[in-house]
Order: structure tokens, then sequence, then C-alpha cells
């Protein structure tokens, strides 16, 4: 059972900003989405951030997004009149927060509301390990990633095991080219299926020789991905989730 995200305010360290940062309206629209459909708890912190209130985020365009009005009025009547809401929410397992300067109260589909313009950028933020996914067998993915020195660079396919938020671990023959710990490999590309292709650097992070059970002698390498940008990660979170999604149904 997955445990609920607490929906605190995250403080970002300078380098962390840009990391969590998502910048693209398509794709903040895209998480907002998902919250309002999943029904998803959102906290809205006002007054300097020292109070909130819990509410459902009941719709969202590509110019805003509506939230449910607290019960309480005198809630309601500091909310409108803060120049500073912090929402705090979840997407898939992901804190999501962003900060807002605008507000409104209106009527939204019957339900008193307040109104706030599609921000400009939203931070996801995960601090935890991150679920493994252990990679198909029958259909496996494939990460191609350019090795060797210029002008000698030559592109190689590598079965991936596992994969995850944080990276992946390949396999390869022993004679096959090798892959060089502390070394960063830039424009790998996956394809996911049904999802699509995601493209960034990874990281080798260890590497060892493994002995099958038929004697086989083949490397695995474990590798951390680095700086992927937001569609990335939201497409590689997808895939990640729709393979549990199935292995469930088969399970059921």
């Amino acid at each position: 059972m997955k445990k609920d995200i607490p929906l605190k305010i995250e403080i970002f360290s300078s380098g962390e900003d840009d990391k969590h940062r998502l910048t693209s309206a398509k794709e903040i629209e895209f998480v907002l989405c998902c919250i309002a459909d999943k029904g998803a708890r959102v906290a809205l912190y006002y007054g300097d951030a020292n109070d909130f209130i819990l509410t459902t985020l009941l719709d969202v365009d590509n110019k805003g997004l509506w939230l449910e009005q607290s019960p309480n009025e005198s809630d309601n009547r500091r909310i409108a009149e803060s120049n500073k809401l912090v929402f705090v929410s979840s997407h898939l397992q992901v804190k999501v927060q962003f900060t807002a300067h605008q507000v409104s109260t209106v009527v939204h589909q019957g339900y008193p509301a307040f109104y706030l313009p599609l921000p400009d950028s939203i931070y996801r933020l995960q601090r935890r390990e991150y679920y493994r996914l252990i990679a198909p067998v029958i259909e496996p993915l494939h990460c191609v990633i350019a090795t060797g020195r210029q002008p000698k660079k030559q592109l190689c396919e590598f079965t991936i095991m596992d994969i995850s938020g944080g990276g992946i671990a390949l396999t390869c023959a022993e004679t096959d080219t090798e892959l060089v710990p502390g070394e960063s490999y830039p424009g790998c590309r996956i394809d996911l299926p049904e999802v699509g292709t995601i493209s960034g650097t990874i990281e080798v992070k260890t590497l060892a020789l493994l002995t099958s059970a038929s004697g086989h002698i083949h490397k695995r390498a474990g590798c951390e991905f680095k700086n992927l940008d937001g569609q990335s990660i939201i497409m590689l979170q997808r895939y990640v989730t729709n393979m549990q999604r199935a292995a469930k149904a088969k399970t059921s």
C-alpha cells in the first residue's frame, strides 16, 4: 500500500531549484489534469504560508485551474485577500508544488471555487528511493549509447535489466563494448513501448562481471540518469506505472 505524500511546503536549495522545475505549459497542464482526474488531495497555503486548507482540484485548462473553496468562510476570505498562495499536491507519488500571486473567487460547475492562472513553472520533487522495475524478458528494453572517442564513436545497443526514475542496469556480453565507471554518456535513447522515446545522459556508477548458470560471462553496468528533462521524467514514470498495472491485472 502506497503512503500518502506529506503535503508540506518544500524549501529548495539553490542547486535544486532548476533541477526540479518544470516550465513547459503543456507538461504543467498535463500534471495538474492528472491530479484533478485522480482526485488527489491539495493543500493550499495562505497567510505567509502559516495556514492552509485541504481542498480538491476541480478542473484545469490551458489558462488556469479551479480549486474547491473551504466550508469555512473566514478561510475563504483570507485566501481571497492573500497575495501569495502555495499549492502542494502529488502526482505518481511525487510532490508537486507551485506559488501563485493571483486568486479570484468564482463559481465553477456549481461549486464555489478559487481560480488561479496556470503557473509558469511547477516543482516536482521525489525525496525517496525510486521503484525499480524489472524489464520484460520477452520484449526487452534497449538503451542506445554512443561509445568510444571522436572521431571513432559508434552507436551500441545494450539490453536493460531494470529501470527506474533514477537510472538503469544494463547488460551485455563480456566481449562487447566497454562501459567505463565514472564516465558519462550523453544522448542515450530508450524506446518505451506505448509511451515514446526518452533521451538523456547516463553516468556509469558500477560495472561487474557475472556468470550465468550456463557458465556464460556477461557484464552488468549500474547507471544513473543525469538531469533528465521534465518530459522524459513524466514519460518514464508513465511507463513504469503502465507496467505495474499490467502486472497487477495478470495476477488479479
